[in-house]
C-alpha cells in the first residue's frame, strides 16, 4: 500500500539532448562550407593552370616555336571541351607562321599585288590602272579602292594584329592571285588565334573542377 501511494516518476525532456542536436546541425553546416571552399579553391587552381598553359601556347605560336611539352598539356586540359580548337592550334604549330613573316611576305608581293611587276604586260596594265584611279568619285567617308591605298591599309591592319581585315584588303587587290600562298598562311594564322581565344575563354569560364564545385554547392544549399 505504501508503494502504491508513491507518486509516479515523470521523465522530462533533457535540455542537453536538444543542445547536442543543435551542435551536430551546426557542425554539418560548417563541414558543408568547408567542402564548398575546398572545391572552389581546387577550381581556382585548375583555372590558373589552364590559363598558364593557354598563355604559354600563345607565346610559342607568336614566336614561331614548336609546342613541345605544351602539346600534351593542351590536349589534356582542353581536348575534351574544345577538340577543334586544340586540333587547329596543334596543326598550326607544326608549320608555324608569325605576324612578322606575314608582313615581310606581303612587302615582297607588293609589286605584283598592285600590278607593277617586271613583265611588260603587267606593267602596262598597272600604268593604265593607275591613270584610271587618279580621278575616282566615291561617297564621302568611304575608303579608297586604289590598289596602293588598299595595300597600305593591309599593312596597317597587320601591324595592329587585325589579320582578318588585312586578308579582305589583299583579296580585293588587282594582283590577288599572286598572294594565294600568303592568303593561306594568313588564314592559318587567324584561325589559330581564334582557337587560342576559345581555349583561354574555356580556361576562365570552365575550370576542370567547376562542375564538381557547383554540385557540392547545390547539395549544401538543399541540405536542411
Amino acid at each position: 500500500a505504501a508503494a502504491a501511494s508513491q507518486p509516479a516518476l515523470v521523465v522530462a525532456p533533457v535540455d542537453g539532448a536538444n543542445a547536442l542536436a543543435a551542435r551536430v546541425a551546426e557542425l554539418e553546416q560548417r563541414l558543408s562550407r568547408i567542402t564548398i571552399e575546398a572545391a572552389s579553391a581546387s577550381g581556382n587552381a585548375s583555372r590558373a593552370e589552364g590559363l598558364l598553359v593557354a598563355f604559354a601556347v600563345r607565346r610559342a605560336l607568336d614566336r614561331g616555336l614548336s609546342l613541345g611539352y605544351l602539346d600534351a598539356q593542351l590536349r589534356l586540359r582542353f581536348g575534351d571541351d574544345q577538340p577543334n580548337a586544340v586540333k587547329t592550334i596543334i596543326d598550326t604549330s607544326r608549320d608555324p607562321i608569325t605576324l612578322e613573316q606575314l608582313r615581310s611576305d606581303l612587302d615582297g608581293l607588293a609589286p605584283q599585288l598592285v600590278g607593277r611587276s617586271e613583265g611588260n604586260g603587267n606593267l602596262w596594265t598597272g600604268i593604265k590602272r593607275e591613270f584610271g584611279e587618279l580621278f575616282v568619285v566615291r561617297p564621302a567617308g568611304s575608303q579608297s579602292t586604289r590598289a596602293s591605298e588598299r595595300l597600305d591599309r593591309a599593312r596597317r591592319y597587320l601591324a595592329g594584329g587585325q589579320v582578318d581585315k588585312a586578308i579582305e584588303e589583299v583579296q580585293a587587290l588587282p594582283g590577288a592571285e599572286a598572294a594565294t600562298e600568303w592568303l593561306i598562311d594568313a588564314r592559318r594564322y587567324h584561325e589559330a588565334r581564334r582557337a587560342l581565344d576559345l581555349i583561354e575563354t574555356a580556361a576562365i569560364l570552365e575550370p576542370r573542377d567547376g562542375q564538381a564545385a557547383a554540385m557540392v554547392r547545390k547539395q549544401a544549399e538543399t541540405t536542411p
